[in-house]
């Protein structure tokens, strides 16, 4: 630095403060004045817009980088994402195919088509701005605290998105939806005297089982011959915030007792399959899931999944039988993480949960995959 330059500075030095200062004055001086149009429909001066554009691409891009990018199965994940795009999300940034809303057309900035800006960003930032949102865009965090898991399958589908035609996200988005049955649940005329209805018919066809199909992804839950109590329990923890879960909780917070009533013996009553879910050869891995199912691990004061889970369960406990690897070991690692200690019934299976190796969880959730409802039932019945 030249002599002059820093005789500059050491002038200016004193004078800092009041400038720092002035300058805070000045900017609450303008803040109170109200000379400052904050319409949306004023739009951003060339200059503000570029400087807001720029913090946002910077800020995504260095938040991002300590995102640790797991392996993500596309086929599985896929189906889960564009079903919560749909429910969630394709209301502001439209789906493919479709005219943006004229209503979010006129936000400031308005919704991104994502089928064009989602290949602008990297794997770690699409999970960042899901994840976390943007602030000043109307771009929500994500609801389900801690589901990271949740998240990842909405950056899945974000990546296949733009290849996609309006004819294979229809596919994936509406899932298990049966168009025809639906028309005739809710009539034109139903929709003309009442508009669009609050709860989405389509909300739990779009990922869960039905009589006639099974969910549309492994890490969806088979609701079909749960018990009553079971599904009544868990939709009203998820209605009251107290379970997580940023696919369920919109959803159900919508939900009144007739509602959860309803939903919970639809899903009782359907039919549990009697086949088995998973098919897997014997191996030591699997001789171990089956040690633990049926005795527990008495080393690790681990009990035996039976006990809560098998043919004498109470009717709040769900049934694992049937369920596929995916899901029961996700569910494993979110109670391992805490995220499910709100509850009575979460704080038990997060203590136990916690006591289980990775290997351990890897073969309980490989056995029960294994095994029909129904034949596990059969089995424990023998046994006792």
């Amino acid at each position: 630095m030249s002599k002059p330059v820093k005789r500059l500075l050491r002038k200016l030095l004193p004078w800092t403060p009041a400038l720092l200062a002035g300058g805070i004055v000045l900017v609450l001086a303008i803040a109170y004045s109200g000379i400052f149009n904050i319409a949306a429909s004023a739009g951003h001066p060339a200059w503000l817009e570029w400087l807001l554009m720029l913090g946002k691409e910077r800020s995504v891009i260095v938040n991002s980088k300590p995102v640790d990018v797991p392996e993500l199965d596309f086929a599985e994940l896929v189906p889960l994402g564009a079903a919560h795009f749909q429910g969630g999300c394709a209301t502001c940034h439209r789906m493919p195919g479709q005219l943006l809303n004229p209503v979010y057309d006129q936000m400031l900035p308005p919704p991104p088509d994502l089928t064009i800006h989602a290949p602008m960003w990297t794997r770690e930032q699409l999970f960042w701005m899901v994840r976390n949102g943007i602030q000043f865009t109307g771009m929500p965090s994500w609801s389900g605290h801690d589901r990271d898991d949740e998240v990842w399958a909405v950056v899945a589908f974000l990546e296949v998105l733009p290849s996609m035609k309006k004819e294979d996200y229809l596919k994936y988005a509406n899932g298990n939806v049966n168009d025809e049955i639906n028309t005739k649940n809710y009539p034109a005329s139903r929709l003309a005297s009442e508009g669009r209805p609050r709860i989405n018919p389509n909300a739990c066809d779009r990922c869960h089982d039905t009589g006639d199909s099974p969910p549309t992804s492994p890490y969806v839950p088979r609701l079909g011959g749960q018990d009553n109590a079971y599904l009544k329990r868990t939709l009203h923890e998820y209605h009251s915030n107290l379970r997580q879960s940023g696919f369920m909780e919109p959803i159900a917070v919508e939900l009144d007792d007739e509602h959860i009533n309803s939903l919970a013996n639809y899903y009782a009553s359907l039919t549990v399959p009697a086949g088995k879910t998973a098919q897997r050869p014997p191996s030591t891995g699997f001789e171990l899931g089956r040690q633990l199912v049926e005795h527990g691990d008495l080393s690790r004061k681990i009990p035996a999944c039976l006990s809560c889970h098998g043919a004498n369960k109470r009717s709040d406990y769900p049934r694992l039988a049937g369920q596929s690897e995916q899901y029961i070991r996700q569910q494993l690692q979110v109670l391992q993480r805490g995220v499910r200690a709100k509850t009575p019934h979460g704080a038990i299976m997060t203590a136990i949960a916690q006591r289980l190796t990775e290997q351990q969880a890897e073969a309980a959730a490989a056995f029960f995959a294994n095994q029909s409802p129904a034949g596990l039932k059969a089995e424990e019945g023998l046994r006792q």
